[in-house]
């Protein structure tokens, strides 16, 4: 009798080592695994890899998706070659910018040509058409990602330079496969012409105060030279003539 409790004993205590030892080997397993992962998106965060849109993180963080840079250089891109060309460039640049936008605003884009015979055009008075992109403004923070940009075109016929035209666009990006004629991963849509009128930025804006201290500073030093006082800025804009009373 003593023999069987012994053997029941020694069975239970088996089996309790046996489950012991299965519950440690389970948290040693997701405890390495998690060292593992952290190590993983850690080690990818350190490293970048270069390229000709700029450099990332190898091992992206949840949510970032593109960068705002990888954005800008999209649609810099874009205007560069839609709206700047000449008769010997005008192909390759609509070749390298259509896969830029999505198919609607593309052919939207380049039946205008046709309608207004820019390549033509071209040709006929030995013209071109360059193109300075002033700014570009971009929505990160939401999806689609939204924008505008602001240009401005001139037209170049032989070495008379016309004068030039400012033009803008709003936009949107929506996220794509990437590939040789599209690196970016991002695709222009809804894409339209709204009238020239930029905000302006916050570094604009440092500039012009910056301008405007410097010439209030020359002002003054120019009237101590001159024994003048200077009890007031000089305005930036004369003041509004007064109305005549009635």
């Amino acid at each position: 009798m003593n023999s069987v409790q012994d053997l029941n004993k020694t069975f239970i205590t088996m089996r309790t080592m046996a489950l012991s030892a299965l519950a440690l080997l389970g948290v040693v397993t997701v405890a390495a695994g998690a060292l593992l992962y952290r190590a993983y998106e850690s080690t990818g965060q350190r490293v970048y890899v270069v390229s000709d849109t700029g450099s990332f993180s190898a091992q992206i963080g949840r949510g970032a998706g593109h960068t705002p840079f990888e954005a800008r250089n999209l649609v810099k891109t874009f205007l560069l070659t839609m709206f700047g060309h000449d008769q010997y460039s005008f192909k390759h640049n609509l070749d390298a910018g259509l896969p830029l936008i999505e198919e609607r605003g593309g052919r939207f884009l380049f039946e205008s040509f046709q309608r207004g015979q820019v390549l033509q055009n071209y040709i006929r008075y030995g013209a071109r058409q360059a193109v300075t992109v002033d700014s570009i403004h971009l929505d990160m923070n939401h999806r689609p990602i939204t924008g505008r940009a602001y240009i401005k075109q001139t037209v170049f016929i032989g070495d008379q330079q016309s004068q030039s035209k400012p033009l803008g666009a709003k936009f949107a990006l929506i996220e794509t496969d990437r590939s040789d004629a599209n690196p970016f991963g991002l695709l222009i849509t809804d894409f339209d012409f709204i009238p020239y009128n930029p905000p302006v930025t916050q570094e604009e804006k440092d500039q012009l105060r910056d301008q405007e201290q410097a010439r209030q500073r020359k002002l003054r030093e120019e009237a101590e030279a001159a024994g003048v006082p200077l009890a007031q800025p000089v305005p930036t804009t004369p003041a509004p003539a007064a109305q005549p009373a009635h």
